[in-house]
């Protein structure tokens, strides 16, 4: 039985589920705690990330998500965009755990570039994860991309799989620097590429 999903863009109301699901992509936290040392709070990631998501000037943007609905609940989400066809360098002073991560999207020009594929635990291998490819596919025939790239854990066997089955190959690869607490099972980020 497949499960009907409604893929819809994401709202602003979003954010928080959505850095909750970029943190289940890169299997830790993306963002780290930070304290406020004249209110004497504490932002956790989660927090962090959600008020990054909502930046003009953040890593990512809540605008570029969509949501992936089943009965009543977010089941995940895709974080994508078109890149110009002109390549770009990356941006000068990252944080290190992006740095090969920025330099294998660099190589993507032209494409439709999934950043971020994240799915509840409860909703993996039930379709999630191909309905949201899916879509990226018709967001690339939407933006006239030349087809869609994105970057994956050479550990995470599962995503692989899911990948590989929609088409996507590996085109190049960068040595992985760990997010902090990261959980991740590969030593180098693969770009994959679906043209």
């Amino acid at each position: 039985m497949t499960i009907p999903y409604d893929i819809r863009p994401a709202r602003k109301s979003d954010a928080a589920e959505i850095a909750l699901l970029i943190s289940i992509a890169v299997h830790g936290d993306m963002w780290e705690e930070e304290k406020d040392e004249q209110a004497g709070e504490v932002s956790g990631p989660i927090e962090v990330g959600r008020l990054d998501l909502l930046s003009e000037d953040g890593t990512f943007s809540w605008s570029d998500a969509f949501m992936a609905e089943a009965n009543g609940e977010v089941a995940g989400m895709i974080l994508g965009y078109r890149k110009p066809d002109a390549r770009q360098p990356a941006p000068p002073n990252l944080w290190a755990p992006l740095v090969p991560l920025q330099e294998l999207e660099a190589e993507s020009a032209g494409l439709w570039y999934v950043a971020m594929l994240g799915v509840h635990k409860n909703w993996r291998s039930q379709g999630a994860g191909s309905a949201l490819l899916e879509h990226a596919d018709q967001q690339a025939r939407r933006t006239n991309a030349r087809g869609l790239a994105l970057v994956v854990d050479d550990g995470n066997g599962g995503a692989r799989k899911l990948y590989e089955g929609r088409g996507f190959v590996v085109r190049d690869s960068r040595p992985i620097v760990p997010f902090p607490d990261s959980k991740q099972d590969g030593s180098n980020w693969l770009l994959m590429v679906k043209e």
